[in-house]
C-alpha cells in the first residue's frame, strides 16, 4: 500500500503539470461510508487463534476460537471399551469475525487549482458479529476424561461431571472507535468533472475492544472450587497514528460530487491493566492483571458525496 502511494503521488505531480484540466478550489463537506469487516484486528483471535491463557481450560484455550469449537461438535469421542460417545459439545454459536460500519464526516479545502486538505471525524460501531457460545455434552465419560486433561490430577480430586454437564459458555465481543484524522493531498484533474487524489496526514484515534465470558464452575482446571468465571474485560487505547488515502471523484451535478477511495489508518497501542474480578478468571490466565494490544488499525473502500459550499476563502 506504501508502494501505490509513493506511485500515486508521483503520477499525481506529472499529470498535473501536463494536465489543461484544474481541479476547483474552494471549501467542501463530505460525507462518506465503508465496511470494515474486521472490527479491533480481533478476526484472527475469533476465528482460529483463541486465546491460550494458562492453558487450563476444558479445552486447553480458556478462549476457544470458532473452528475449535466446530472441529469439537463435529469429533466423536471413542471409549476403548464402550465405542463412540458422542461429541464434547452438544451446539454452537459462531458469530464471525467482528463488523462494522464506519462512517465519517469531513471539510476539505482546495487551493492552488492543485492541493487539497482535509480534517474530518469519524465513527466505527460495530453491527454485527463476535457472540460466541457452545454447550457441553452431558456424557460423563467425555467430560470425565475433559476434567482430568484440565486439572491435571486424578480423576479423584476433580469436579463433578453435573457442574459442567450440558452448561453453556458464552464468548461475547464488542469494538467500538472514532478518530479525527488530517490529511493533506495532492489532485490530479483528469477532466473537468473528473478527479484523482491522494493523500497523507495524522490521525488521533481512541477506541477499545471488550470481552465478556460466562463459564460454569470446574470449566477452569476443572476445580469447582474456583466457582464460576464470569469476566468483563475491556481494553482501551488512544493516540496518533498515521492515515494515507488514495481516491477518485467526480461531479454529479452542480456542486455535488460522488467519491470513492481507499482509505487506511495505522492505529495501534498497548492497553492499559484490566483486572480480572473471579477466582475463574484469575485461575485461568493465571495473573490478576492482563494486558492486550489494541490495534484500530483499519484499510477501507469507502464511498460517498461531497458539497462544494458557496464560499470565498
Amino acid at each position: 500500500m506504501k508502494k501505490l502511494l509513493v506511485v500515486m503521488l508521483a503520477m499525481a505531480i506529472a499529470i498535473s503539470f501536463g494536465s489543461m484540466a484544474m481541479a476547483k478550489n474552494g471549501l467542501s463537506v463530505d460525507l462518506g461510508l465503508a465496511y470494515n469487516p474486521n472490527g479491533a484486528d480481533m478476526g484472527a483471535t475469533i476465528l482460529k487463534d483463541g486465546e491460550e491463557g494458562a492453558g487450563n481450560g476444558l479445552f486447553g484455550d480458556v478462549i476457544v476460537s470458532e473452528n475449535s469449537l466446530l472441529a469439537a461438535k463435529k469429533t466423536s469421542v471413542v471409549h476403548p471399551a464402550l465405542g463412540n460417545l458422542g461429541h464434547p459439545i452438544k451446539s454452537v454459536t459462531d458469530d464471525g469475525a467482528m463488523s462494522g460500519i464506519n462512517t465519517t464526516l469531513r471539510v476539505r479545502y482546495d487551493f492552488l487549482d492543485a492541493f487539497f486538505v482535509r480534517l474530518g471525524f469519524v465513527y466505527d460501531k460495530q453491527i454485527s458479529g463476535g457472540d460466541d457460545s457452545f454447550k457441553l455434552t452431558d456424557n460423563g465419560l467425555i467430560l470425565n476424561g475433559l476434567l482430568e486433561k484440565a486439572s491435571g490430577i486424578t480423576s479423584s480430586h476433580m469436579a463433578n461431571t453435573s457442574s459442567v454437564a450440558g452448561q453453556k459458555v458464552t464468548q461475547e465481543w464488542t469494538y467500538g472507535y472514532w478518530a479525527i484524522p488530517v490529511t493533506v493531498g495532492i489532485n490530479v484533474p483528469v477532466t473537468e468533472k473528473f478527479n484523482l487524489y491522494a493523500g497523507i496526514g495524522l490521525t488521533y484515534y481512541s477506541g477499545y475492544w471488550q470481552l465478556k465470558v460466562k463459564a460454569p464452575a470446574g470449566y477452569i482446571a476443572g476445580d469447582t472450587a474456583l466457582g464460576a468465571a464470569k469476566e468483563k474485560c475491556k481494553f482501551e487505547a488512544s493516540g496518533i497514528g498515521i492515515n494515507w488515502t488514495v481516491g477518485a471523484s467526480v461531479a454529479v451535478y452542480q456542486d455535488i460530487s460522488l467519491f470513492l477511495e481507499i482509505d487506511t489508518t495505522m492505529a495501534a497501542d498497548m492497553s492499559d491493566s484490566e483486572k480480572l474480578k473471579t477466582k475463574g478468571g484469575q485461575a485461568a490466565f493465571g495473573v490478576d492483571n492482563i494486558y492486550y494490544p489494541v490495534s484500530l488499525s483499519t484499510q477501507l473502500i469507502r464511498f460517498g458525496a461531497s458539497y462544494k459550499l458557496p464560499l470565498e476563502i
